[in-house]
């Protein structure tokens, strides 16, 4: 097991390097001088030779690497020329709005997947196996932005039990100030108001539900498959046979050596989600990183670019990492093996 989990850090460790390399050169793909896109068309040759001097891009490419790792070491991902504020300050409450927002979103997608998957794949041919493929195929196919709209009409607009965007009332503003960026947690143990948690969880809900709603396709998919091959496998029938009840047979001996391939699926949608949350995010208001680049991207802001590639990309890395590692505690032939 220690040797596995050796070679996965060793074998994630050129990931880390090409994602560092790919996120720095992003300031120089960027069309012209990046000096020029830095301060904008106005800007001066002095300006010009100063900010390049300043920002080292005076440099070899090589150097400019180099003291680009050594920033991010530090934390430090320089200054927005939009908003002239440093990276890290602003990425404080904007990643873990985000976090918050795909690890809600996430929590539904598993819970509703992986129950419809298991329902299907044991009731085969019946209503709750065409309720799966149907949920599966609306799931894929429904545009994110479409059902957003329709989900701010129906529960916002009409039925009004819902707020339409944001992540908190206005209301709520003055009295309340995020210590981590994370409502949720903020509101429970920090403020430990139920009104003000509920104000954030019911703000949570709508955006969570539509980003889940791919997600829930794709895991119920994985699991009916799963659970369906592994159904028919013959220890399956041994625990029948010494007469293990039906839930102990589904949970206990099928869904857990089903595990694998689903849990797989669920951290790879989960990495998805941190980067897909782009439209979500713009429909709701939600001030997260995904609506961050998409602001970067209007003015062409190198730097939140670069930080949000990179935090992006690392995070994928390291989830499907921890991902991988959990395979040994889930299935003890890869710990006899020294997989």
């Amino acid at each position: 097991m220690l040797s596995h989990i050796l070679r996965r850090l060793l074998a994630t460790a050129p990931m880390l390097i090409g994602v560092s390399i790919v996120s720095f050169l992003l300031l120089h793909a960027l069309p012209g001088d990046p000096a020029a896109v830095l301060l904008g068309q106005r800007a001066t040759e002095e300006n010009k030779r100063e900010l390049r001097e300043r920002m080292g891009l005076d440099q070899p490419l090589h150097v400019q690497y180099f003291d680009y790792i050594g920033d991010i070491s530090r934390g430090d991902f320089g200054e927005s020329h939009r908003t002239n504020q440093p990276v890290a300050t602003e990425l404080k409450q904007r990643v873990p709005a985000t976090i918050e927002l795909a690890v809600a979103a996430m929590l539904i997608a598993s819970i509703v997947g992986v129950s419809l998957g298991v329902l299907a794949a044991v009731r085969p041919r019946s209503v709750w196996d065409f309720v799966c493929l149907f949920t599966a195929l609306v799931g894929v196919s429904m545009p994110v932005f479409w059902l957003g709209f329709l989900a701010q009409k129906l529960f916002a607009g009409e039925l009004e039990v819902l707020p339409f965007s944001g992540r908190l009332d206005f209301g709520s503003w003055p009295t309340f100030v995020s210590d981590t960026g994370f409502y949720t947690l903020d509101a429970a143990f920090v403020y430990q108001n139920p009104e003000l948690l509920l104000d954030v969880l019911t703000h949570l809900t709508l955006p969570a539900f539509v980003l889940a709603t791919v997600p829930v396709a794709l895991i119920a998919r994985i699991t009916r498959a799963t659970m369906l091959e592994t159904l028919k496998q013959d220890f399956i029938r041994t625990a029948k046979a010494k007469g293990a009840s039906p839930s102990a047979v589904v949970i206990r001996h099928g869904l857990r050596n089903a595990l694998i391939p689903i849990l797989t699926a669920i951290a790879t949608q989960f990495g998805y989600l941190l980067g897909g949350a782009v439209l979500t995010e713009t429909i709701f208001a939600w001030q997260g990183l995904g609506r961050y680049v998409i602001e970067a991207i209007d003015v062409l802001d190198a730097r939140p670019l670069q930080a949000s590639v990179l935090i992006i990309a690392v995070t994928f890395i390291l989830v499907n990492l921890l991902t991988d590692l959990s395979y040994t505690l889930i299935d003890p032939r890869l710990r006899k093996k020294g997989a």
